[in-house]
Parts: C-alpha cells; structure tokens; sequence
C-alpha cells in the first residue's frame, strides 16, 4: 500500500496499459485538485465527475490508501448488491435476438462477429443496409455500446434500434432513406462479459475505453496487447470506411465530444459541438440538463482519460465519434427501459442521418489508395486526410469546398457542396 500512497503523490503519467481493476470506488465530495492528482496516474481510471464526487477504479489498496489519506468514499460494489438483474435479458438471449433479426431480414440485415471476448462470448455487429450483402460506396455509420459491461441501458437501446429499423423498411421514409442509401452498424454489446458479470470491465479486469492508442502519449496504433475486445474494434476499423459514429454508456445524461486526452480543441470543435446538438436537442433530459449547458460537454472539460475510442477513431480513420451517456442509473430498473428508448429514438435516428452532411470521392478502382486535402470556400486548408478502398468521404458543415485528390490513378480537384440535411441516392459521391 506504501508503494502506490507514493507513486499518487508523485502523479505518475498514465501509461499504454493501466492496471486490472480490482477496488470501485466514489470518492465524495468536489476536489479538483484530487481529480487531476488520479488523472494522472498510471494505476487509476476516473469517470463521471460531477458536483457530487467521482468514480475511480483501481487495484487492491485503493481504499485502504484513501483512509489513511481521510478521503471519504463509498464502494460501488455495494450499490451494485441492491439492482435487480433478473429482468434484463442474458447474452445468450441477446444473440439469439439479433440472430432472429437477421433470419427474418436477410434483404436488409446480416449479423456479423468480428471476434470473441475473453471468455469467447462473440463480439456480434449488425450491418443494415439495402445491398446488405455488397460493400457498396456509401457513407458508413456505427453504433456501439456498452464497452462498459455495467452501463446497459445503451445495449437494450441498440437492440430496440434494430428491430425498429428492419421492421419499419418500407413503411417509414426516413428510417427507408436511411437504410437505401448508408451502410450502417450497430453493435449492441462490446463488452458482453462485463455485463454478464455486472462490472465495468472485462473478463480480464481491464477498462476498455482506456486501451486504445493513446496519441498524446505517442501509443503505435497496434492492436498488440491489447483485450480481444478492444483487437476486434480496430481489426474492424481497417476494412472499413467509418466516417461517424457514437458509443453509448451510462452514469450521466450528456453528449461528450473531443478531445478527450488533451485540452486542445479539435480542428472540428465547432462541427462536433453542433452534431452534439443535434443529438442532445431531440432529447427532453439531456437538453435541459442543469449540468452541462444544452447537455453537450467537451470530453476533456468534463474529466481528462487517456487510451478512449473516440480520440483514436478520429486520429487513425477520420471517424468523427462522440460519446453519449443516456442514464444516470448505469442499471436503472429495466421497465424504465422503454422510457429510455421513447427519449433517445428520434436522437439515434437524427444522428444516423448527419452521416449524409458531407462529401466524397469514389474511383473506378476500388483498390485505390491516396490522400485527400480538403479545403474550404476561402481557401483555407482542414487538412490531409488518407483514404483506402477506392473511396473518400468526410464529414462538414454546410457549405463549399474543394477536394484535392491524390492517389495511384493521378491528381484532380473536385469543388464540392454540402448541404445539411441531404441523403442523396449517390450518397454524395463524386466519381472521378
């Protein structure tokens, strides 16, 4: 215990990998000083500050290094001995749910698993999609929840997401235009033994929303090391062409956007904050919150995390990704589920159609690679960005821009409009 009341004191940088998380804990009371003291530690994972305190994870000896230190806690685990479980549906349930889904919309839906947890459970992702079985050029759009096994309201979400989405084809336009013109994925459970053993990690004590590449600490995009849960994201990333997305978790009610891992603002601050909006707007609790003005919050602001999903998405692919926490209850009782489903559905619609708020460029050669710089209307460069598999696509704010193409095939400029918005049958493509 002597050795980690030290390495605290000394705030020791976090690194690649933290610790297993063995001790849960609510540190009470508002201590900003305290936060960015375990921020930067190594050995400890912080979330969901609020005015009330913090959670912190950790090894064993965190709770005995917080008496000596007189700083007043409550364990997690306690709180957790009084949710009921038994109305939430297990994963064998869940897979055979989604394995209906796509039996019964074969046109439409196909279940894949991209890998298997740590204790082989699969790792399953819908793709929905009028071709379903063809890659075709269109913008590609992801959900994913609970990397957090113990924040579950997202997974029974998603869940009902699909089913809305594959038995409304046809019947509802937006949801048809949706589905005619974008590739879309949806995984319900990315930690699914977290949640079957009702803890935040998974089967190996680790965080997964803290071991991803981390660019501050310059961490290799390499899925070396890593949990198999966080390898099947990544290995999914690299044959694909994700160009938004979202993750849902529990604990709070806010759309959190980047940057998570630094104060800096992201070259599309003002982009992000108004997807974030977008989301946040339809939502009754989350755009009244008396917490985070319009129920939108910069990641960094709120608390600082190292090794996130959605900084990496960005950095590596051009994913543009928030982070969405739907209840404050991280298990809430599950007949407020539908609850939860009537004030997000409209939210998770929206936010698939802002997939369609920007431009690309497909090539005859789907096996093409190059760059693209974009720039805007005056000018101004927003940057150089790499494509693969023939095609580029990018997400912006309304208005005029120009894409300078480089690949294999040779050079060319390509003025481009984007309007808010738009679903076009050619997905906003340009072929050259």
């Amino acid at each position: 215990m002597k050795k980690l009341a030290l390495a605290l004191a000394l705030s020791v940088p976090a690194m690649a990998f933290a610790a297993k998380i063995e001790e849960e804990l609510f540190i009470m009371g508002h201590n900003p000083a305290l936060v960015k003291e375990f921020s930067g530690h190594a050995d400890l994972t912080i979330d969901h500050l609020d005015s009330e305190g913090f959670e912190v994870y950790g090894p064993k000896g965190l709770a005995q290094m917080l008496e000596e230190r007189n700083i007043p806690f409550y364990d997690l685990k306690d709180v957790r001995k009084s949710i009921d479980f038994a109305d939430y549906p297990r994963f064998e349930q869940v897979k055979a749910k989604l394995v209906d889904l796509a039996n019964k919309y074969p046109q439409i839906a196909r279940l894949s698993v991209i890998g298997k947890s740590s204790q082989g459970r699969d790792l399953m992702v819908m793709k929905i999609s009028d071709n379903v079985g063809v890659d075709e050029v269109e913008p590609e759009f992801k959900y994913i929840s609970s990397m957090h096994g113990d924040e579950i309201t997202g997974r029974e979400l998603t869940l009902q997401l699909i089913e809305e989405m594959l038995s409304k084809y046809g019947k509802d336009q937006t949801i048809t235009d949706l589905i005619n013109n974008s590739e879309l994925f949806v995984m319900p459970s990315m930690n699914p033994d977290g949640s079957e053993l009702h803890q935040r990690a998974n089967a190996q004590g680790q965080d997964l929303n803290r071991n991803f590449p981390e660019a501050v600490r310059n961490d290799p995009n390499s899925s070396a090391g890593r949990q198999p849960e966080t390898k099947a994201i990544m290995d999914m990333h690299v044959s694909r062409n994700f160009v938004l997305s979202a993750n849902f978790h529990g604990g709070s009610v806010v759309a959190n956007y980047p940057w998570d891992a630094k104060y800096d603002r992201h070259p599309f601050d003002g982009l992000l904050k108004d997807l974030s909006k977008e989301y946040a707007n339809l939502n009754p609790e989350m755009r009244s919150s008396r917490e985070f003005a319009g129920g939108i919050t910069n990641g960094a602001d709120w608390y600082v995390l190292y090794g996130g999903m959605q900084d990496w998405s960005y950095i590596w692919y051009n994913d543009l990704q928030i982070t969405i926490e739907l209840s404050d209850s991280k298990w809430p009782s599950y007949s407020e589920i539908p609850g939860f489903y009537k004030s997000n559905r409209d939210s998770m619609i929206r936010f698939m159609e802002l997939a369609h708020q920007g431009a690309g460029i497909k090539l005859s050669d789907r096996n093409a690679t190059g760059s693209v710089e974009v720039k805007n209307a005056q000018g101004q460069s927003l940057g150089t960005y790499g494509f693969t598999h023939g095609e580029f696509y990018k997400i912006l704010a309304p208005g005029s821009y120009t894409f300078n193409v480089k690949s294999s095939k040779g050079s060319k400029s390509v003025d481009v409009i984007v309007e808010a918005d738009k679903i076009a049958a050619n997905g906003n493509y340009t072929s050259i």
